[in-house]
This record gives C-alpha cells, structure tokens and sequence, in this order.
C-alpha cells in the first residue's frame, strides 16, 4: 500500500514530534524547518506571541508540552532585532556538571563543616557558571556583530576596549583568586552570625547538627515541593534566620549588581539594549538550588537592571519558587490542557486542544511526506477528526507523547503495508505507560533520595491502586445495573474520571506531573462544593480495561460529578492512615486533622497553642521496611536510574545520543554518567572500539535492577 518513500517520509514526519531537548528541525540541506512547522497551542500564534513580549515570563507545563520548542522560536525572532541579545542556558545541564566539576575550595573548610562546604561548592560552581554561560554568549554576540562592520570605518581601539571588557568580566566571574578576597571576609561574618544566634537559641541550636550550619536551605516556600523533610522539621527557626545571609554571601561574591553595570557598558558599544536570558530545565535541579538560584540571579538581574534583561523560564507546575520576583510584572504562561483552555474559553476546552492536534498532525505530515493525513489513517469505521480526538485524549496535548504514539503505530502498522486504526492508538497508549510512565515507582525505589521523600512518592502508588479498584467497582456496578438511572449506560461503562474537593489537589500533583492522571476540569458537585475532575493516563485505562471518557450528548454533561466517581473519602481515608500532622514540641504534640491544614499553611505551619513548627510526617511502616532491605550500596542519582533502565529495553549496545534523545538528557551528560557507572559501579560496558562509545548494562546491573 505504501511505498519507502512514504514510509520514511511518515518516518520522519512523527520522529519530529518525538524530539527532545534543543534538537533543531533541518532538511536534507541542513535548512532550519521550525518556522514553518512550528505549531502554536492557541491559533495566530498567541502563545509565542505572548512569550516574546518585553516582560519576563514563566512557561509552566509538564514534560514534553512544547516549552524549548517555543524558546527555539523565540530565539529565532529575538535574533532579527538588532537592539535585543537573546542568551540561552540549560540550566539541568550546567547543574549536572557543578555537581562533579566543583573545585574544592581549601581555605574555607575552616569555616564550614565538611556537609555543608560541598552543598555550598556545588551550588557557587552553578552559579558561577550560568554567570559565565551570560558572558559567552555576549562574546557571541560581539563577535558576530564585528564581523559585519570590520570592513568598515570603525575605531579599532574601541574595539579593542570592548574585548578586554568581555574577558576582564569573564575572569571576574571564574577567578577564584579574585572571588577568595571578597568571600572569606562574608563568610567569617556569617559564620559569627549564625555562632551568636545559637548561643542565644540553645535549645533549638542542639537540634540542628551539620544540617543547618550555614545555612543550607532546607527551608523552602511553600510553593516549591520539599525534598529533605527531615531537616524541614529541625531547628526551622534558625535556618530561616541564617537563609537569607547564605543567598547574600553569593550575591556579594558575585558582586550581581556590577555585573550587571559591566554588562551595560559591555553591551552599548553593539547596540543591544535588551538581552532576554531563557532559563530552560529550570524545575530539574535541586529544590534549594532553585532557591538559591532565583535569589541571587534570577530575581536580582531581573529586578535591578532597569528592563535592561528579561527572562524567559521553563518550569514544571508545583516546581516553581518566584522568591522577590513582582509577580504584578510577570507573565504566566500555562501550557497544559486544563490550566491554558480553561483560561480562554472553559465551555469549549476539548475543541480547541483537538484543534491544536488536528493542525500539528496535519502540518508535520504535509510538510514530510507531501501527502493527505488521511493516507495513513483507517478511515473504514473511523473519520480523521474521531482520530485526532482520540490522540488528543491519548496524549492529553503533549507534543512528545503524540510522537511517540504515532511512532508505535507507524512500527506496527505503516512499515506492513497497513494504515493506522483506532485499536492500534489505544495499543499504543497502554505501550506508551508501560514504558514511559509506569517505571516512576521504580526509579524512585533505587534512587539516592531521602527515605521521607521516597515514602512520601512512593506512598502514592498506594493511592493510585485504590483510585483504580474503585473506579474499577464503578465500572462493573454500571454495567450490572447496580447505579441505575438514566445518566449510567450498561453498554457504556465509562468509568476514566474522578472529582475530589479543589483543596485536595495538591495531594495528586505528583501523580499529575507523571502523567498517571492529568486535571480535565473544574464544575461544583452534587453539593455545590468546588471541585477538580481528573482522568486516568489513557494508556493506565487501557491496561485495566476502563473505557475512557463519557457518554456524548448534552444530558450527560455533569456525568464526571455523579457521587460515584467521588473520590474526597478515598483521598481523606489515604491522607489519614498515611500522615501525621503534628506539633514538633514534645510538650505539647497537638495533632491537626487534614481539615485544619488550610489554616496551618496561614499560620506558616506554626501551633496555635505554642507557636512552635507543625510538621506532616509520613506513616508507612511496611514501605519504610521494604526500603531498609535495600542495599544503600546499589542505590543511584535519579538519572542514573534513568539510564541503567533505559538500557534494560535494549538488546544491543547503543550510544549516548540515543540514550539521551529518550531520556531529555545532554549526549555529554549520559555519556558522563556512564563511564562513572562503568569506574565506580560496574554496571555499564562501553564498547570502546566504536566512536562514539556504545553503550549496555553489565551482568551485575541485570541482576541488580531486573
């Protein structure tokens, strides 16, 4: 039926969507493609042009939605300004490498214990370099604007000044020998500080051990999620004190605001007058990485420069800090299905996310294989538009997992002749969740997290399974005829959704993040109360032979919020056999009810009795135990997880690139982290008689981690 010419140009069309990262669309003649095939969420363009306006601007959604394809784009119209710099770090990446890169700085380690003095390197070596990563790209810059004008009349020793400038900020930046004057005389300060703030604090100073010496953040907003909750509960008091003096030791170091009048001087001789620094990865690092980060750079150049710099920040929902950023000056750009349609028009969501699917598909297959969409497409029992409707359901809008949806099916169904039908999407939406989302649980049992973290993640799994038996039992008691009513079809068990109370949301944002569910909608109950309705990962349905959605036609509108697929008992039953809120105090120890935690988060967590820190402590006796039983020998970063999982599903060894295009990874980075596995663990091979290096799991990891 198809020919290799349609097969490889179907090939190509879908393995665009699929792509991670930067990866820039090119034809055969090495041409950029994304211009033309970029494909904007909202029509006319709204999103990039919203995206591009003269204000910082924060680009929320989950994995895959199209942030570093919108910032590709917004690169590409910055750079036909004459007047702006556009400046592009990859946060994730250059936080990677200040994680091994760090220089081991001696002459502090009389002033800070050994704990906090490699958090406190990590974190100046990250700093230091996303300051350096600016000045490379000015240097860009200037070089490229030279170029055009060295032919003509120009005072080459204005020139001259301009390069010495650049290079003299550089080595402010990296000189450590120049950076040391500044910072011990900060340092001893702080110390001293912290020192007379525990003498007169004892009883909370001899709670606080290495875990707050100096400050190390443990203490976070409340809008950005807290790994270490046990040094959250500890000595909370002088951790905030000492916080703020951490970030300012960095923002003296650095010395941010003449980095900034350097940057100006730097700048006015190539006629730039806006530089737009765009921030991606930025919810991948550390939560108090984040914080520290937005405190000392991102908040200061963006507050202190005059409207000189702008920033552009890709983030994940509930991975956010905005610190002393003026949220009144900020846009906020949500790019997934419930929190962008429902702001444009609730009433029809759904319409506009297949539109969007419907113009994605159709431009990227048009462009590739210069054929009609409807080619590849079983159109027997199906129209286009029911698919596309599907693939939205499937992939709840995400460019990436549209990709690899279609890539599914084009391996089972285009390369033999036969086009794609309904069956084979829902096939490849279960394929899709076995692979992609379900190893969740999985990573976080063998990675280096604390024990609190991995049973607060860990915990939710439980939940999930008792989310899917009970909607399992709705779906076997509509079809019995147990919920009778006009609303229910015997024939049509749909069973996909849920509600809960809109204040239990934060309690599934994990689960939201990882694609198991994702927010459909928001309507009042059978009450009136407020509530979020959520459906199933479509894949996650599939495997449990949930059918997804609900029954067409006006009447069946409120289906979602019928009392069966009422879920606030489920979530308050979990909540209450799973956590412990309490007073820290060991005199007092007042327990708190879920009810009660709107008015505690008011209370900045503090005991209306004795003002002292309410804490919420993980009870999960049995995943507490099976956690011990594992070797802390065998346990690994998250990435690492990553890889060695990733390369269980391969026969054959594979390079880093292919590694990292699954896993939104840099090639540099994977290849990295497996020689380190390789040295240290023994649990890769590398084939060094390839170039590059391939790679594959050794015996022991196979036995390890099967």
């Amino acid at each position: 039926m198809y020919n290799q010419k349609q097969k490889d140009n179907f090939f190509n069309a879908i393995e665009s969507l699929k792509k991670y990262r930067r990866a820039d669309l090119v034809d055969d003649r090495g041409r950029n493609l994304l211009e033309k095939l970029y494909t904007d969420l909202l029509p006319s363009e709204h999103i990039l042009k919203k995206s591009i306006k003269d204000n910082t601007t924060f680009l929320i959604g989950r994995k895959g939605t199209g942030k570093s394809t919108i910032f590709l784009r917004i690169e590409q119209e910055l750079r036909k300004k004459d007047a702006y710099l556009p400046c592009y770090i990859d946060v994730k990446t250059i936080y990677e490498s200040a994680q091994t890169d760090y220089l081991n700085l001696d002459y502090l380690s009389e002033y800070i214990p050994p704990k906090a003095l490699k958090k406190y390197l990590i974190e100046r070596s990250f700093l230091q370099s996303t300051l350096k990563s600016i000045a490379k790209e000015i240097h860009i810059k200037y070089d490229n604007w030279f170029d055009k004008i060295k032919n003509s009349i120009f005072d080459k020793t204005a020139s001259r000044q301009v390069k010495i400038k650049l290079e003299e900020l550089v080595r402010k930046i990296e000189d450590n020998e120049i950076l040391k004057e500044i910072e011990i005389p900060v340092v001893k300060n702080i110390v001293q500080k912290e020192k007379s703030f525990k003498e007169n604090n004892v009883s909370t100073s001899n709670e606080c051990s290495n875990n707050l010496q100096f400050g190390l953040h443990e203490t976070i907003s409340a809008s950005l999620v807290v790994g270490d909750k046990e040094a959250k509960n500890k000595g909370e008091t002088i951790s905030i004190e000492v916080e703020d003096s951490f970030s300012s030791v960095f923002l003296q170091i650095f010395q941010i605001k003449s980095y900034i009048e350097d940057l100006k001087e730097i700048l006015k001789h190539i006629q730039v007058k806006h530089i737009v620094i765009l921030l991606d990865d930025f919810s991948e690092i550390d939560d108090y990485a984040i914080k520290t980060f937005v405190d000392v750079i991102l908040a200061p150049l963006n507050n202190w420069s005059d409207e000189f710099i702008k920033f552009k920040i890709a983030a994940y929902p509930n991975r956010i800090y905005y610190g002393k950023i003026d949220l009144g000056k900020v846009d906020i750009i949500n790019l997934d299905f419930y929190n962008l349609y429902s702001e444009f028009d609730r009433n029809r969501m759904e319409e506009g996310a297949i539109d969007f699917t419907k113009r994605l598909i159709e431009k990227r297959i048009e462009h590739f294989t210069k054929e009609d969409p409807s080619l590849f497409f079983d159109l027997t029992r199906n129209t286009l538009n029911e698919y596309y409707e599907l693939i939205f359901q499937a992939s709840m809008n995400v460019p990436r997992v549209i990709g690899y949806l279609l890539s599914y099916c084009y391996q089972s169904r285009i390369i033999y002749n036969k086009p794609i039908s309904r069956s084979d999407i829902e096939a490849a939406s279960q394929r899709y969740y076995e692979e992609k989302i379900e190893p969740f649980f999985l990573k976080i049992t063998y990675s280096l997290l604390s024990l609190d973290e991995k049973i607060d993640q860990l915990q939710l799994k439980d939940l999930l399974e008792k989310v899917i038996d009970k909607l399992i039992d709705n779906k076997r008691k509509i079809a019995t005829g147990a919920y009778a009513g006009e609303t229910y079809i015997q024939s049509s068990p749909y069973a996909s959704h849920f509600h809960i109370a809109t204040a239990f949301e934060s309690f599934l944002s994990t689960l939201e993040l990882n694609f198991f569910i994702s927010k459909y909608v928001e309507m009042s109950d059978k009450d009136g109360q407020s509530s979020s309705i959520f459906c199933l990962n479509y894949g996650l349905a599939k495997k449990h032979n949930l059918l997804w959605g609900k029954p067409k036609g006006a009447k069946y509108r409120k289906y979602f919020i019928e009392r069966p697929f009422s879920f606030n008992n489920i979530l308050r039953d979990f909540l209450s056999s799973s956590q412990s809120i309490h007073c820290t105090n060991e005199e007092c120890r007042q327990m708190f009810t879920q009810d009660q935690l709107p008015h505690l988060e008011f209370a900045n967590f503090k005991c209306n009795k004795c003002q002292s820190t309410v804490i919420i402590e993980s009870i999960a006796d049995k995943i507490r135990d099976d956690l011990k039983k594992i070797s802390s020998d065998i346990l690994l970063m998250p990435a690492e997880v990553e890889i060695i999982m990733e390369l269980s599903k391969r026969e054959d060894a594979v390079i880093a690139k292919d590694i990292a295009e699954e896993l939104d990874m840099s090639s540099q980075s994977v290849a990295n982290r497996c020689r380190m596995l390789d040295l240290k663990k023994g649990l890769i091979n590398r084939d060094k008689h390839t170039n590059p290096y391939a790679y594959s799991l050794s015996v022991n990891a196979k036995k390890l981690y099967s």
